[in-house]
């Protein structure tokens, strides 16, 4: 028996002091480890704690609207469901993709497959209709959620979409203005944190309200008028389908500031529904694809003829009879002629005369006059894709290309600078940078860009522009351009009839042409400038027998919308007529 008072044995105190030592050196060790995260891994531990009980969301932000020069709106947003899973929330998922495919008309295995990803969160269908999203909220399953998103929406349907574009399903900015003012327009994406449960479910967001809304993109403001516009798409669509044309354009510009009041392309797309047309339709064919503008170029020639003092309006030309021998070729014109005025050369559309004409002004000039109105180079204008054409250096001329170019020919021009060009004959001799957005608006109202309306440079002076236009006027009264003649209106313009390359053969098409006419009006005070062109009519196979007409009929629809009265004179000016900027021209001639 042992007694309090003997001592413990050895071994037992051996064993008593490892058991304490032990336990010194793990409570060592704890403490040592608990100061290491509080101290050193505080802020690791905080991010991992704030991970588990929080999750963030972005909210996307609404896109700024874009409207016409009236205020009217062209492109808005709206609000559309879509459906996303949580795969992982998922109770019942054979049961759950039975009800989506139901609801939301889809194949039930693609249902099932989409579960199948790791992804926390799986897009199931995107902007479906409100009846689906009633329907699967009224009957809510587990890990299934239902979410509002913004979705671009155009009002107008197929109204000026060539120069709107589109946005797509996550709306970023595609074609046209949505993709050109793509900045301006996106807004900011917004950080949302959510508190979580246990469970991970979502509770309520962390901050205020006012860190739900995200800042929503610019105001985009065209110089399109929405009516203008209207007029000229009816009346293209019309022209097209009487002439059984392939295609056709018609722009319509302030000549005084280079603002674009219609955009009007055939055949056209719904934005709304892009996915149902295709890149062809999409395509921007008045800046992106070159034509060669046959007579209408004769405008440019007969500039540098009166420029240069080579030529004046009762200067006599021999018309050969209508032919004239160029490069072992023949030319010929559409009626025989001897002797002409320069003028009557120019309104009747001689090519013999014009031919004359460019061989007195020689190559150089022929070629720098062709540059100083524009061709072969970007007009500049604020939408994508633009093409430069084709304007050949003079190293690369033969023999017969400043007789081909006298003609319209050997040269490949876009509708944007042909109505550009024409523009310097109506506003003086300026030549000005073409826009379609007018300004751009701050979520304040301030104005973050405004066009700059001042010219790029003066390729004639406003005595050879004057002179000009009374001979272009001159070919709507009795010369090629008859059918475009307005009542109670002056009007000037130049008609253009050219052959297309047949792409088998390498050379000129015998049946496809491209008619077109370009002018402007009234003569004294020149408000518009448009531009007209039917791409391989089967009816009518001439400029002034098919562009002709449509220049009539838009421009006797147009003008009074402006205010301009027949007889010369002009209404009150509204807030939807453009604005003439002649007296900033002069003070610049000046």
């Amino acid at each position: 028996m042992i007694t309090p008072t003997q001592d413990i044995h050895p071994v037992c105190k051996l064993r008593s002091g490892i058991v304490c030592l032990s336990l010194l050196l793990g409570f060592s060790l704890i403490g040592c480890r608990l100061f290491y995260l509080q101290v050193f891994q505080s802020a690791a531990g905080a991010h991992e704690v704030e991970r588990q009980h929080q999750k963030t969301v972005v909210v996307q932000p609404d896109r700024g609207v874009i409207v016409d020069r009236q205020g009217h709106p062209l492109a808005l947003n709206v609000d559309l469901a879509s459906v996303f899973v949580n795969p992982s929330s998922l109770e019942t998922p054979r049961k759950t993709a039975r009800a989506l495919s139901q609801v939301l008309d889809m194949p039930v295995t693609e249902v099932r497959k989409l579960f199948q990803s790791d992804q926390p969160y799986v897009w199931i269908k995107r902007h479906i209709s409100e009846a689906m999203a009633k329907q699967l909220e009224a009957k809510p399953h587990p890990g299934v959620v239902v979410t509002r998103e913004p979705h671009r929406f155009y009002p107008k349907g197929e109204l000026v979409s060539h120069v709107l574009g589109f946005a797509g399903v996550d709306s970023q900015g595609l074609e046209g203005i949505e993709f050109q003012y793509e900045p301006y327009l996106r807004g900011e994406k917004n950080l949302v944190k959510y508190r979580r449960d246990a469970l991970g479910r979502t509770i309520a967001p962390i901050h205020s309200r006012e860190s739900l809304v995200s800042p929503t993109g610019y105001h985009v403001t065209l110089s399109i008028d929405e009516v203008i516009q209207f007029i000229a798409e009816d009346e293209l669509s019309k022209a097209i389908k009487h002439s059984r044309a392939k295609s056709g354009s018609i722009l319509i510009m302030d000549p005084m500031t280079g603002a674009i009041l219609a955009w009007a392309l055939y055949p056209t797309f719904d934005p709304n529904h892009f996915r149902k047309f295709s890149a062809e339709d999409w395509r921007n064919r008045a800046v992106t694809d070159p034509y060669e503008p046959g007579s209408t170029l004769k405008v440019v020639i007969a500039a540098a003829a009166l420029e240069e003092q080579i030529m004046e309006p009762d200067t006599l030309l021999y018309g050969g009879e209508g032919q004239m021998p160029v490069a072992g070729t023949i030319v010929h014109d559409p009626s025989k002629a001897s002797w002409m005025s320069f003028s009557e050369a120019i309104a009747k559309s001689s090519n013999v005369g014009a031919i004359k004409v460019a061989v007195e002004l020689g190559r150089s000039r022929v070629f720098n006059y062709l540059r100083a109105f524009g061709f072969g180079e970007k007009t500049g204008i604020d939408l994508p894709g633009e093409s430069s054409g084709i304007l050949h250096e003079l190293d690369t001329w033969s023999g017969r290309s400043l007789s081909s170019l006298a003609m319209g020919q050997e040269i490949a021009v876009t509708p944007i600078q042909m109505i550009t060009a024409m523009s310097v004959v109506a506003n003086g001799g300026w030549l000005m940078t073409p826009h379609v957005v007018s300004s751009v608006l701050d979520r304040r109202g301030q104005s973050v860009l405004t066009k700059d309306s001042r010219p790029k440079r003066r390729p004639i002076s406003a005595d050879t522009s004057e002179r000009l236009s009374q001979i272009l006027e001159m070919a709507v009264e009795v010369g090629t351009g008859k059918r475009a003649k307005l009542s109670g209106y002056r009007a000037a313009g130049k008609t253009g009839t050219s052959q297309k390359i047949d792409p088998k053969t390498g050379t000129y098409s015998s049946s496809s042409v491209i008619a077109s006419f370009v002018g402007f009006a009234p003569v004294e005070q020149p408000r518009l400038t448009m531009l007209v062109v039917i791409d391989e009519p089967e009816v009518g196979k001439w400029g002034g027998v098919t562009a002709a007409p449509v220049f009539e009929k838009v421009a006797s629809r147009v003008l009074p919308h402006m205010g301009i009265l027949p007889g010369g004179a002009q209404l009150i000016r509204t807030a939807s007529s453009p604005s003439p900027n002649s007296s900033s021209l002069q003070a610049l001639a000046q």
